[in-house]
């Protein structure tokens, strides 16, 4: 990453903290699709994803004056992301964050019947898979896999070292790896 996004973050959350109602909008246009994919990820419904991304940014716009600057501007907008989107599943009642039947799974056009239906099978197990990981392992691998942030950006959001996201990393990988075994030979 280079330092120029990130210098131009920083200098529209400063603007922002400020009230420039301008430099949220461009906030919001550099960050609103990674961020939607990030709590598409987590919310698995578009439209409570798109909810989320507004009640995100609400807190954007209410607490940039906060930001400290000991992560990109894009780790702290992943951050408050992700935890908006655990605590509005913790506040589900359990079954509704398990239900894996209201999973949109959108297979490959090109592929046959038989294959799109092995894609959705494929895809609904490794939904439950990761529900099933414990909230540290899952809240890493998806700040990873579809937040893209590096290990110290990681570290950084969830209050651990490089080290520790590592091993998490690591155990949720051999997790997914092992429960899919079957699948995959």
């Amino acid at each position: 990453m280079s330092s120029e996004p990130t210098d131009l973050d920083y200098a529209l959350l400063r603007r922002v903290a400020r009230g420039d109602t301008p430099a949220l909008a461009e906030l919001i246009r550099r960050h609103q699709a990674r961020l939607y994919n990030l709590a598409y990820r987590l919310l698995k419904d578009p439209l409570d994803a798109e909810d989320a991304l507004q009640e995100v940014f609400i807190k954007v716009h209410e607490h940039a004056a906060r930001f400290e600057p000991q992560a990109t501007v894009g780790a702290w907008l992943n951050r408050i992301t992700a935890n908006h989107c655990l605590n509005l599943i913790r506040a589900r009642h359990p079954q509704e964050s398990l239900d894996q039947e209201d999973s949109v799974v959108v297979p490959d056009k090109g592929a046959s019947p038989l294959e799109a239906l092995e894609e959705q099978d494929l895809a609904r197990r490794l939904e439950a898979l990761l529900a099933a990981l414990p909230e540290n392992q899952r809240r890493a691998l998806i700040l990873k896999r579809f937040g893209d942030l590096s290990y110290q950006e990681i570290a950084a959001e969830m209050g651990l070292s490089p080290q520790a996201v590592d091993g998490l990393l690591k155990r949720a990988r051999q997790f997914l790896k092992k429960a899919l075994q079957d699948y995959l030979e």
